[in-house]
């Protein structure tokens, strides 16, 4: 099984993170979700694998207090850029999802969020599992881990090759994902292709396969013991076979 390096995985985006808010624009509908989970009040959030900082700029607005973290040093410096504009007070971080424990004292976060189909550029499940473990260490008690990817059982069961293709035609963007699933690596091999007006980027990465059985167990082996599911940021429920979206919650209720 072929191992994806730290500079592998920040090829992946280092090419489009001019592009970025173009091709995933900040949703108020996520927005208010975080919102209702991070519940009112002072509270200290952490965005992990947080693209340009979208989501951290807009919980700010609400009166959290946010700091953003990405591997990518290209998204990070798009985002400190952003802030300076702003007059924003998001701290910036770029580091390995796997460092988080170490970047962050123990018991100081209400809320974590890894959304973005982020988890799963992770290599292998003793490294996803170290996430869920470290992310609860970093937890206060009545803290919340929130993480978001595609429905791989979906995937998977349903032999899905693509997603729909997002288009801007404003900034005349197109960006198409399309997905080879490789059964004896439970990978997936996202192959994107971004067009915008007469250049194109494309990449392939691989994805671990991370379906809703073996996220559960991963998640109680990490210590939490109150579980969520949703198929997408309104609040629906997941349903293995139809949702588009995997989104988690743990606590400890």
């Amino acid at each position: 099984m072929k191992k994806v390096k730290d500079d592998e995985l920040m090829g992946f985006y280092e090419e489009i993170s001019k592009y970025y808010d173009l091709i995933f624009p900040t949703s108020q509908v996520t927005v208010n979700f975080l919102k209702e989970i991070a519940g009112e009040g002072e509270k200290k959030i952490l965005d992990v694998a947080c693209g340009t900082g979208g989501y951290s700029f807009a919980l700010e607005k609400e009166g959290y207090d946010l700091t953003a973290f990405d591997l990518d040093k290209k998204m990070v410096e798009e985002l400190r850029k952003k802030s300076k504009i702003l007059g924003s007070s998001v701290k910036g971080m770029e580091g390995n999802i796997l460092n988080i424990k170490e970047k962050f004292p123990k018991n100081t976060m209400d809320l974590v969020f890894c959304i973005g189909n982020s988890i799963v550029h992770l290599d292998n499940s003793k490294d996803i599992e170290k996430f869920f473990k470290d992310a609860k260490d970093i937890l206060k008690d009545e803290g919340t881990l929130l993480f978001q990817v595609i429905n791989y059982d979906r995937i998977v069961c349903k032999g899905i090759k693509s997603l729909p293709t997002i288009y801007n035609e404003a900034a005349h963007l197109s960006f198409e994902r399309l997905y080879r699933y490789e059964e004896t690596e439970h990978k997936v091999y996202f192959k994107t292709i971004l067009k915008v007006g007469e250049e194109r980027y494309e990449n392939e990465v691989p994805l671990y396969a991370l379906q809703y059985d073996e996220a559960v167990r991963f998640i109680k082996n990490a210590g939490f013991n109150h579980i969520e599911a949703y198929g997408d940021f309104k609040g629906n429920p997941f349903d293995k076979e139809n949702s588009y979206a995997m989104i988690i919650l743990c606590s400890f209720k």
